[in-house]
């Protein structure tokens, strides 16, 4: 235990309609996963900024709970509230090393879903 890396890493996935977060050590265990969803928050509400940093702080205090200081931040998805999670993030009182967007991007592969009409 004391030659533990003080490393994580947090890979963040934007879905249309819900935001799964992961926290991996460096060979990729699960350590700790909850979503938006998984906290009994239903429809619209998921991407509303209350829920968003309601999470985020849940995650940041289990990142101190359980002692580790620096901090991957792996990003997958579009989204609105991307800058919005970060932002959250940075205002916790972790030490963030790297911020990658491992969006992919389609080469005219598949056909984009309709937008809902309301």
């Amino acid at each position: 235990m004391k030659n533990k890396k003080k490393l994580i890493i947090l890979t963040i996935l934007f879905t249309t309609n819900n935001i799964l977060y992961a926290l991996t050590d460096l060979n990729g265990k699960v350590i700790f996963w909850t979503s938006i969803g998984s906290k009994k928050t239903k429809g619209i509400k998921k991407t509303v900024s209350t829920s968003i940093l309601a999470v985020t702080k849940n995650i940041s205090n289990y990142i101190q709970k359980i002692g580790y200081k620096n901090l991957y931040i792996k990003i997958k998805g579009f989204n609105k509230s991307k800058k919005l999670v970060i932002k959250y993030l940075n205002q916790s009182f972790l030490n963030i090393l790297l911020i990658s967007d491992e969006t992919s991007f389609p080469h005219n592969g598949c056909k984009k879903v309709k937008n809902r009409r309301v």
